[in-house]
């Protein structure tokens, strides 16, 4: 006999893969902390199986718990699209939230111009974007904080798709009004960017100094204010006067995939996004 979950533990589990604290996710439900633990032990005893590690000060999904909050959202935006439909019947309008993480130099140049028109056309979707760095990107979407995420990296896992985009290239670039000074400028300490272009460019690793300043944005700013050199996306820096391509055949080519859970039922939203992404994309970054 199959078992039912209950909706309840359910929203209870939601709640507190969610927040990651007891007390919060019970107030959100509006139950005693009591109550919220107990439907969280019930629902691990149903399952046999654990779903939250406890330590102190700390709450970690398990593999099977990450895979239930996998399942609770597509519950949810399939609830929520079916919903939609009914109240607008007579639309043809989508509705819903698109959650979408990447790297700085392709969420604001590429991602947004992508999905704009599917806003545009659709004014009830709301979209949260989340840029971070590219070794954070695949926790972001394992614990289902984004349910799309633009990487230069395929995590080779059966269960994600990887959908291949194209090749962002990087080219070394230095201010036109001011003298290269020795040094480099990156995002931070652990940003390997330069040292791979060094790689194919060995003559130039030769005591440099380097300087950090966090996104790929800073990066144009500090070298157009003469603050060093930068290994930069090419489509960012096409336009700007202020700044000089050292070396023109010379790229850093850097492969982009679009990754989200290969579920055997998407949504029409996650399908429209993912046309939008990946057609945007393929024009913009050709092989």
């Amino acid at each position: 006999m199959i078992m039912n979950i209950s909706s309840i533990y359910l929203k209870a589990f939601y709640q507190l893969a969610q927040t990651k604290n007891f007390t919060k996710a019970a107030s959100e439900l509006a139950i005693t902390q009591s109550a919220f633990s107990h439907r969280i032990m019930n629902l691990e005893k149903d399952l046999e199986s654990t779903l939250f590690i406890r330590e102190k000060g700390n709450i970690q999904l398990t593999d099977i718990g990450e895979s239930l909050l996998r399942y609770c959202e597509k519950v949810y935006r399939l609830e929520e699209e079916f919903v939609s439909k009914v109240h607008n019947s007579s639309s043809s309008q989508l509705a819903g939230s698109i959650r979408i993480g990447g790297f700085s130099s392709v969420l604001r140049s590429v991602v947004m111009p992508a999905l704009a028109p599917l806003l545009r056309k659709n004014p009830k979707l709301s979209m949260s974007m989340t840029s971070v760095e590219i070794d954070e990107l695949y926790e972001l979407l394992r614990t289902s904080k984004v349910d799309f995420v633009l990487s230069n990296k395929d995590p080779q896992n059966k269960s994600i798709k990887a959908e291949f985009l194209g090749y962002e290239d990087n080219v070394l670039v230095e201010s036109t009004k001011y003298e290269f000074n020795n040094c480099y400028l990156d995002h931070d300490s652990k940003d390997v960017t330069t040292s791979s272009y060094f790689k194919l460019k060995p003559k130039l690793n030769n005591d440099i100094q380097k300087r950090y300043l966090d996104d790929v944005y800073g990066l144009i700013d500090g070298v157009k204010l003469g603050m060093g050199r930068a290994v930069l996306p090419s489509h960012l820096i096409e336009n700007e006067k202020d700044l000089k391509v050292l070396f023109p055949k010379t790229k850093l080519r850097v492969s982009l995939y679009l990754l989200y859970y290969d579920n055997s039922y998407h949504t029409e939203l996650e399908k429209a996004v993912i046309e939008q992404v990946t057609s945007y994309f393929k024009k913009r970054f050709k092989a």
